[in-house]
């Protein structure tokens, strides 16, 4: 009768087991399908956090650009609350923005910085002129992926807690191309290769971009995983309106916009429910507004809830779904046993392994990875991308650095352009191209050449030669070789013309004490002339036909190039000739108040000895120093500049392409003297003006006044200002 019981009661689970697998067979698989549409792929985290809230199991997951990187993390196993702290973890301005941070940069490729060449290279090969294939590095995106994605040894997206697909285009193929397999972090930055803005990423022979171009969002691809229903969540920007006053850039972009949006349309006739987040007044650029597209995300899923209710699972079924997606294991190493390289073809292994060097023997963290590799990118301009995983050698685990060199190179050109007028018929204007050769030996030897046709006409060549892997020290030789054509005046009247000639050659030596400052020492020989154009004027340079000692020095911790908030920006300069001593001097700080605003402080001198009375040193006057005066006015051997002044931007004004413009007022004290030094003859007087950053170019107008001088308004367009 016991024996009867048992095999009763387990007959009965047997029953019970049987019909929870066939209703577990029976439950219909879910998949999600998500767009594609920058900034605003944020939301998809919010439509997970109520999905999840909701039970609503995921089985498939398919997206594209942004949805490929929420989507991707997601089937790793992180939770939703892990993954809305991942995406707001990113630094999406940085990664996106075509510049390296200044702070990585060392102090001579910051002066170089300075001449504001707009940052896009044109590279000179046997082949010819190439350029690069996208606005925006790769390297800062990649780190970013990396670093959210971690290392995984399983490359199979099928095995994944969650099956997914990251959905991209073939562009030589003219057709979707769906990523199953490899390295989760290129596919994610494959699916959001958007055209013009990021390179193309080469995986299997196949050049991909963004999926959106062609299936923004992938409901077929998730129907063709297996997905019984499919769940689309589309978060793409509606259209805009164009008319016949819209410009050649508007209608351009609404171009690209509709076939976005056509194959968008397509895509929700084929979904079983559609998700659309509301987003209003948000575009594809906000990432600073994380918070505001998670909820929306939240909300919109909410609303669907009767629609969704028939796809929940009970308490207990959902818990244990949850707890069959393990998190994907990452292969971490507890400390960095070795470092390699791979790839690199023009920049020296020896270089890069002193500076991989000290992460040997470090506790592996990725973010000390990412430091290590934005720095190496920002300072070996030959270096494109540096991509990275963990590798095994015996008993060690370590990393290996897979290098990606420019296509585009060795030689590199910049160009600019140079605008200058002060509104009294003196319009100064000057076309700039800078040429780069870079990694002449193993240690970093390069080659620069500045050459300048227009107002001035000149050639400026520098061959720098680090003398050691670490680049602490350095060996240059330079020459200089410029034509200024400028205007002499008498108190604020033009009476002539005149064209300032410069020539010299000098060896250097040099260390770097920290990446931020340079001292160089060198022998030189200079002489400058002045060879009348109108009328004729005679007097002569301090610097002529002389020979010596150059000591320069310069420190430079500025946040930025262009409207800094903080920092400084010191040079000083000892000349000990045969026919001339000088000391100068030019330097400012940045004191940050408030958000955004700072207070500035600069001083300038020029100190000469060993010079006669009819020489000249100098020339000041303009909006850099003397506002009210004409440019390049105040000749003398001797002079001094105290500089009081507020920066701020106006954000109150944010216009079209051009940006927020930047306010800044300066009042000035001191003089020029030839001479004798009077601190009773100094000029005082004030200047302001707005100026516009786009892409690394000026655009400033502003005004001026110096007691004696006069009022007097100041325009500067281009670069290297």
């Amino acid at each position: 009768m016991l024996k009867l019981k048992y095999l009763t009661l387990w007959l009965l689970s047997l029953l019970i087991c049987s019909q929870a697998l066939a209703e577990q067979r029976e439950r219909p698989k879910i998949g999600l399908a998500l767009s594609g549409g920058g900034a605003r792929g944020m939301a998809h985290v919010g439509v997970l956090k109520a999905l999840e809230e909701k039970r609503i199991p995921i089985d498939y997951i398919a997206g594209t650009s942004m949805g490929s990187i929420v989507g991707g993390l997601y089937a790793t196993g992180m939770s939703p609350d892990d993954l809305e702290w991942a995406i707001k973890s990113v630094d999406w301005d940085n990664a996106l923005n075509p510049s390296n941070k200044r702070k990585l940069k060392n102090y001579r490729q910051k002066q170089e910085e300075k001449d504001y060449f707009a940052d896009i290279e044109i590279g000179i090969s046997r082949d010819g002129a190439k350029s690069g294939t996208g606005l925006v590095g790769d390297h800062k995106v990649m780190l970013e992926l990396q670093r959210l994605v971690g290392s995984f040894n399983e490359t199979d997206f099928n095995k994944f807690p969650i099956p997914f697909r990251a959905v991209t285009t073939d562009l030589n193929a003219g057709e979707p191309y769906v990523i199953e397999q490899g390295d989760l972090a290129m596919a994610m930055r494959a699916s959001m290769a958007v055209p013009l803005v990021f390179g193309p990423v080469k995986h299997q022979e196949r050049m991909l971009v963004d999926g959106g171009i062609l299936n923004n969002l992938p409901v077929d691809v998730v129907r063709a995983m297996g997905a019984d229903i499919v769940i689309a969540v589309n978060i793409s920007s509606p259209l805009a309106t164009v008319n016949e006053q819209s410009s050649v850039l508007a209608v351009t972009y609404q171009s690209v916009d509709v076939a976005l949006v056509q194959n968008t349309k397509q895509s929700l006739k084929l979904a079983d429910l559609v998700i659309q987040p509301e987003l209003k007044g948000i575009d594809a650029s906000m990432f600073d507004r994380a918070k505001d597209m998670i909820n929306d995300g939240y909300l919109a899923t909410y609303r669907q809830s009767d629609a969704l209710s028939s796809f929940s699972l009970p308490d207990n079924d959902f818990i244990t779904h949850l707890e069959s997606r393990n998190f994907l294991p990452r292969d971490i190493p507890s400390r960095i046993g070795f470092v390699s390289f791979s790839g690199n073809k023009r920049t020296a292994t020896e270089r890069l392994m002193t500076r991989a060097n000290e992460l040997i023997g470090q506790s592996f963290n990725a973010s000390l990875v990412q430091d290590f590799v934005d720095q190496v990118v920002s300072t070996e301009e030959d270096i494109q991308v540096i991509t990275y995983q963990v590798e095994s050698i015996g008993q060690k685990k370590g990393i290996a650095f897979k290098v990606k060199e420019k296509q585009w190179g060795p030689d590199y050109l910049k160009f600019g352009l140079k605008v200058a007028d002060d509104f009294d018929s003196n319009t100064r204007i000057s076309l700039l191209v800078r040429h780069h050769r870079y990694n002449i030996n193993s240690k970093g030897g390069h080659w620069v050449n500045d050459l300048s046709v227009g107002s001035v006409l000149g050639w400026q060549s520098e061959l720098y030669q680090p003398l050691d892997f670490e680049n602490k020290f350095f060996a240059t030789a330079n020459i200089d070789t410029i034509k200024d054509t400028r205007r002499f005046y008498q108190g604020i009247d033009a009476i002539g013309e005149y064209d300032h000639k410069k020539f010299g050659f000098g060896l250097n030596l040099g260390y770097n004490p920290t990446i931020n400052s340079e001292l160089r020492a060198g022998l030189w020989y200079k002489d400058q002339s002045v060879v009348p154009v109108i009328n004729d004027i005679d007097f002569d340079t301090a610097i002529n036909r002389t020979a010596g000692l150059q000591i320069n020095f310069g420190y430079d911790t500025l946040e930025k190039a262009i409207s800094p908030r903080f920092g400084y920006d010191l040079r000083a300069e000892l000349g000990i000739f045969d026919r001339v001593q000088y000391l100068s001097f030019d330097g400012y700080r940045r004191f940050p108040f408030f958000n955004s605003s700072a207070a500035h402080l600069r001083i300038k001198f020029d100190f000469t000895d060993l010079v006669n009375n009819n020489e000249y040193f100098k020339a000041y006057g303009g909006v850099d120093d003397f506002a009210g005066y004409p440019t390049q006015s105040l000749l003398g051997l001797n002079a001094f500049l105290l500089e009081l002044g507020w920066f701020t931007p106006m954000s109150s004004i944010d216009l079209p392409i051009v940006g927020v413009p930047d306010l800044t007022v300066k009042t000035h004290w001191g003089n020029v003297w030839q001479r004798n030094i009077n601190i009773e003859d100094m000029i005082y007087g004030f200047s302001a003006g707005i100026s516009f950053d786009v892409q690394d170019t000026v655009m400033f107008l502003g005004t001026g006044y110096s007691h004696d001088g006069e009022a007097r308004f100041y325009l500067r367009l281009g670069t290297g200002f």
